[in-house]
């Protein structure tokens, strides 16, 4: 409850202006329509009953001013919450997107990319609706629902009781139905995203499940999903339907009690027809300012369950961002009794790990898998922060170097990297000035050794690839991801075993054109193939989470250890490797 207050007091008075200027119109409007019904009793008292035939110019004027002031409020008024609510809505879209990029990746993992994208839109429209729509417009029907008591208990002190009575009844119903229309509507929106996440799941696992057969599975999986939900929506559509039943009988005895009470006063002379005339028009007006607010009401509490979810996901645990700036110029990064595991509490990857790298060289880490190679990369670019220990830049720690300033100093090419459904151009850019030079992003590609398929396409550098780069095979993505980097060319690159698909001879030639277009910087490079490192300056060989050797290939070579185990297997594989085409061309021979 303290974070939604928080919230709304955040959001809520984001636009003062446009906020105050809608209330004070919809307040004005309320005002020219209750200012066109009381004219109708001058002109049936004054002018039909008794003949005062000189006050119909003054009567028609007034009336003509009061419904075209209404006619322009009823248009303006909304205008002005709509882009109050539209304001809203973006700075919170803007907030949340802030969150995302700040939020520990173990929670982020813990759920699907459809809850995030529900909370985005579903409970975001409500919640933009609820504070620029809904809170404006409850301040307009209390308004005017205080006014037409007001204009009704002048006239007849009873019948304002009798609205009283049953304006007590609507309230209660509504803390009745408020509740559970919550809890409902609560349940559906959480069932709602777990069917958006199985929908993700199951267009990502669309090639899988052709595969392997399994759309009647899939398929009962969906149903049984959707099942829930659908059950959840009919729950909430019984309650809704619950309150009509019990309200409607309430508004149509309100104006059955009028027309009785009021005929009978004027009867008795009491009360003028053109008084009856306004006040039968008043009760219909106050049974419908109850009814909006009895909706408004519901519709609240109905939003309060995505105002609720929204809130407590953004006022959940962040990152730490870091204060200080970095320390130039990088000199050194030092990992000292580094205790890392992607699991809190669960197995360490890296355990009591320490080790020191000059910057400005290329740097190779291997290892067997699962020794902790990718682990170590994410730390680099704190995309994970270490259990315990430090990992110091220049005698700093890094956890205390602002996020966002490391970040233009590093850089890394994933083993599976994404791209978004757009262009080469852009997708090499991304985001970066659309102007900077054509040289020096063509350059980037014949470094990576993708240009001149990239030149082979119809649109060349404007052709559109598929969503995660769909359209290009798992070598091209590779490479072209490695371009993207190189434009960048930051002081730090890392590349995780970014070449892992493509064949040694291309591996080699884009090892060679790195070195020489990255002189003077740092690369890191975590690879499987020993043969495209052996040149590096410093060799980290890992195992069960620990440094155990590091030197230069002839180094460890020499040491006859793991590495050289490591090198001895990949050679003895690649002549079994080269072995069997000529193996296999022998026997197509013979027959």
């Amino acid at each position: 409850m303290k974070h939604n207050n928080t919230f709304l007091k955040k959001y809520f008075m984001l636009r003062p202006t446009l906020l105050i200027s809608s209330v004070i119109l919809m307040i004005l409007e309320s005002l020219s329509f209750l200012g066109i019904i009381k004219i109708q009793q001058y002109l049936i008292d004054d002018i039909l009953i008794q003949g005062q035939y000189e006050k119909i110019p003054l009567i028609v004027c007034l009336f003509v001013v009061a419904f075209f002031l209404y006619a322009l409020l009823f248009t303006f008024g909304p205008h002005f919450m709509h882009k109050n609510q539209a304001a809203i809505q973006e700075c919170i879209a803007n907030d949340f997107m802030k969150y995302l990029y700040k939020i520990p990746v173990e929670l982020l993992q813990k759920e699907r990319t459809a809850t995030y994208v529900h909370y985005l839109t579903q409970d975001l429209d409500k919640v933009a609706f609820m504070m620029g729509n809904q809170l404006p417009k409850g301040i307009q029907q209390i308004f005017t629902t205080i006014l037409v008591a007001a204009m009704i208990g002048l006239a007849s002190p009873i019948m304002l009781l009798i609205c009283f009575v049953l304006g007590v009844v609507y309230v209660s119903l509504g803390k009745v139905f408020s509740l559970k229309l919550k809890k409902a509507a609560s349940e559906v929106q959480y069932t709602k995203s777990k069917v958006l996440v199985h929908i993700e799941q199951g267009i990502s696992s669309t090639r899988e499940v052709l595969a392997y057969h399994r759309l009647e599975w899939e398929k009962k999986r969906y149903d049984s999903l959707y099942g829930i939900y659908y059950k959840k929506v009919m729950d909430e559509g019984k309650l809704v339907n619950l309150k009509m039943i019990t309200t409607e009988p309430l508004n149509w005895g309100v104006r059955v009690l009028i027309i009785g009470y009021g005929g009978f006063l004027v009867l008795q002379g009491k009360l003028s027809i053109g008084m009856f005339v306004v006040i039968f028009q008043l009760g219909f007006q106050f049974i419908q300012c109850l009814q909006d607010l009895f909706n408004t009401f519901m519709d609240w509490f109905t939003s309060s369950a995505s105002l609720e979810r929204l809130s407590n996901v953004m006022n959940g645990e962040e990152n730490y961002e870091g204060k200080d700036p970095v320390p130039l110029p990088l000199k050194s990064i030092s990992f000292k009794n580094i205790d890392f595991g992607y699991q809190k509490g669960g197995e360490l990857i890296l355990k009591k790990l320490s080790f020191e790298i000059s910057l400005g060289r290329k740097i190779a880490i291997v290892g067997p898998s699962g020794s902790g190679k990718s682990s170590i990369s994410l730390l680099l670019i704190r995309y994970f922060n270490p259990e315990s220990g430090n990992i110091i830049v220049n005698n700093q720690p890094l956890q205390q170097i602002k996020r966002e300033e490391w970040n233009q100093y590093i850089s890394i090419v994933f083993q599976d990297p994404y791209f978004f459904p757009d262009t080469i151009h852009n997708n090499l850019l991304m985001g970066l000035d659309k102007h900077k030079e054509d040289n020096l992003i063509k350059t980037a590609c014949k470094v990576a050794q993708i240009d001149e398929y990239i030149m082979s396409l119809p649109d060349k550098y404007n052709t559109v690839i598929g969503e995660r780069g769909i359209t290009l095979s798992g070598g091209q993505r590779q490479r072209l991801a490695i371009a993207r980097a190189l434009i960048q060319n930051k002081e730090i690159l890392i590349l995780d075993e970014a070449t892992s698909a493509l064949d040694m001879n291309t591996e080699k030639k884009i090892q060679r054109e790195i070195d020489s277009y990255r002189s003077g910087k740092t690369t890191i490079i975590i690879a499987h193939r020993l043969s495209t490192i052996k040149n590096a300056d410093l060799i980290l060989v890992l195992q069960d989470g620990q440094i155990i050797e590091q030197g230069n290939h002839d180094q460890l070579v020499n040491i006859k250890g793991l590495y050289q185990k490591m090198v001895s297997h990949q050679e003895i594989n690649k002549e079994d490797a080269d072995a069997i085409p000529f193996s296999n061309t022998k026997k197509n021979k013979s027959k």
